[in-house]
């Protein structure tokens, strides 16, 4: 699988508005941890978060990206490490041998979270800042 994980193409450099929950005992939820995305691929993502997070722990993720919206998709963590910051980088696969990450749909919004990401990349946003300046 981590091989697998390797295909994807990473991207970073786009606004993505990330979620996360952590599952509690029985399945209740537990106090969330603030998280910020720092990569994104088909299998998975990098987050930074004031929490740690441990291996093999599985984790509900909200992803946003523009208009595009997908909610309560599973991940496992993969690694967690602690940077000097005290911040710790936390590597999530995607769940998608889940029933629910089965669905066509769910498969469907994480390729247009990717092609958005890599519109971005091909297609940054023209910086307009300096433009007005000249005008």
């Amino acid at each position: 699988m981590s091989d697998e994980r390797r295909q994807h193409e990473r991207y970073d450099d786009l606004e993505l508005m990330l979620n996360v929950a952590r599952l509690g005992i029985k399945g209740l939820m537990r106090a969330n941890p603030t998280a910020e995305w720092l990569d994104f691929s088909l299998a998975g993502l990098l987050f930074v978060s004031g929490q740690v997070m441990q291996p093999g722990e599985v984790l509900v993720l909200d992803l946003c990206v523009c208009d595009i919206e997908l909610t309560e998709i599973y991940g496992e963590v993969v690694s967690c490490t602690q940077e000097d910051n005290g911040q710790w980088y936390c590597s999530v696969k995607f769940c998608l041998e889940d029933k629910r990450m089965k669905q066509p749909d769910i498969r469907h919004c994480l390729l247009k979270i990717e092609d958005k990401l890599r519109s971005h990349r091909q297609y940054p946003t023209a910086n307009i800042s300096g433009v007005s300046d000249q005008i």
